[in-house]
């Protein structure tokens, strides 16, 4: 099956047995074994695809593999590279969004309201008034009897009985909270 003009399968066929020899150089540039094998694979293809425009002499088709590996590689380690400066530039740009103070406190805001929301539909309306009253807008006991015309003892209960169900919400969002203050802190 020799063809009179390019590379012929009585010269391809060989390289191609050789294919797991080609896979560990491609392996050596790129330390990944699938992308070694992709890379490996698409050279092969590249080869019948030009075959017609190729030599057949075997030992130059084996250099012209062997380049093709070599560049495809490379190519790949210019593309890994340009793809890590540009994961560096987003990271660096979010820790410098994150950094800044104003936006960090909107952030924490918000999972502070998100908080109180779950909080509210685990309890009665004035229960939540009462606890958030009594936290946030330092009132005591006294002022918020008189304001919610309930007993000190019923106020004290309400606040108990607010102060489990947000810790028990608290907890769920702990990992959010210890970050923010992190943040916060740099």
């Amino acid at each position: 099956m020799q063809k009179d003009n390019g590379l012929s399968m009585n010269t391809f066929m060989p390289l191609y047995r050789e294919k797991e020899r080609y896979i560990l150089l491609a392996f050596h540039y790129l330390n990944d074994m699938e992308k070694a094998k992709d890379i490996v694979s698409d050279s092969f293809i590249y080869l019948l695809e030009h075959r017609e425009s190729l030599d057949d002499n075997p030992l130059k088709m084996k250099g012209y593999l062997l380049q093709t590996i070599k560049h495809k590689c490379l190519n790949e380690l210019k593309r890994n590279r340009i793809r890590e400066i540009a994961y560096k530039n987003i990271l660096e740009v979010k820790m410098s969004v994150l950094s800044d103070e104003s936006l960090t406190w909107n952030i924490a805001e918000k999972d502070i309201r998100e908080v109180l929301r779950l909080a509210g539909g685990k309890m009665k309306k004035e229960t939540l008034d009462i606890y958030v009253s009594s936290r946030f807008g330092d009132m005591s006991h006294k002022e918020l009897s008189k304001l919610y015309g309930m007993t000190v003892n019923r106020i004290a209960k309400e606040i108990s009985k607010a102060s489990k169900i947000m810790h028990e919400i608290v907890r769920k969002y702990l990992h959010i909270i210890i970050a923010l203050l992190a943040m916060t802190r740099q």
